[in-house]
């Protein structure tokens, strides 16, 4: 049925090659529908002088840092982490320059930007801490101005995730997460390309036992 009406529509506009003519051209509006694209660029250590400084009062002391904090500064993170190392029980920490994230988006009402844990802060001779007790963030600058948190910041924890986590049960194992209900945003922006800077906090409890612990941080950014 379809091809004998397209053919009894070509057989008319020949036997009358004066209907095209009679019928000048209308416009042609094409629409289509696409989701918003999202990229994102994760970089750790990503300014001169990263590294942790304890809460002291007065002047601060210089930044350090562990061996694993080994990207030099603007590198994407696939081979280096965040690394306090030694710290001591009861005390807070301050890792200015932990994270630097760029995010360019296609959603012309920006991106949400999401950050939890993949499991809670692991010992890995045995034990865990609460995450939420134990790792903090908090905004931090490009290094220009200098970033000027302490140990002593207001920071804000993050919280283990509810969704469902996917790898991540060792250092070295990259997790990720599958959501169904997004938790509220921790940054949030109306532009295309944005930047988003933090520093970690870390207040280690009282009763941490010694050894060597780990926590994976997962972003997740969406379009709005």
């Amino acid at each position: 049925m379809l091809v004998g009406a397209l053919f009894a529509l070509a057989l008319a506009l020949t036997a009358n090659p004066n209907a095209l003519a009679a019928n000048p051209t209308a416009p042609i509006t094409v629409k289509w529908s696409t989701q918003a694209l999202v990229s994102i660029k994760l970089f750790v250590n990503y300014a001169t002088g990263y590294g942790q400084i304890p809460a002291t009062i007065g002047a601060q002391p210089a930044p350090t840092h562990g061996p694993d904090a080994n990207c030099p500064n603007g590198t994407p993170s696939a081979t280096c982490s965040v690394d306090f190392g030694n710290v001591v029980t009861g005390k807070n920490y301050v890792y200015r320059y932990a994270v630097h994230l760029n995010v360019v988006s296609t959603s012309a009402t920006g991106v949400n930007v999401y950050g939890e844990g993949a499991a809670d802060f692991t010992n890995t001779s045995g034990g865990t801490i609460p995450i939420s007790s134990a790792v903090y963030w908090l905004n931090s600058t490009s290094g220009s101005p200098a970033d000027a948190n302490t140990g002593f910041s207001a920071a804000t924890p993050f919280l283990l995730s509810s969704g469902m986590v996917t790898g991540g049960g060792s250092p070295n194992t990259v997790p990720s997460i599958a959501y169904t209900t997004y938790p509220a945003p921790i940054s949030s922006s109306n532009v295309l390309d944005s930047d988003f800077y933090y520093d970690y906090q870390l207040k280690v409890p009282f009763t941490a036992t010694s050894g060597l612990y780990y926590v994976w941080i997962v972003y997740t950014v969406l379009a709005k």
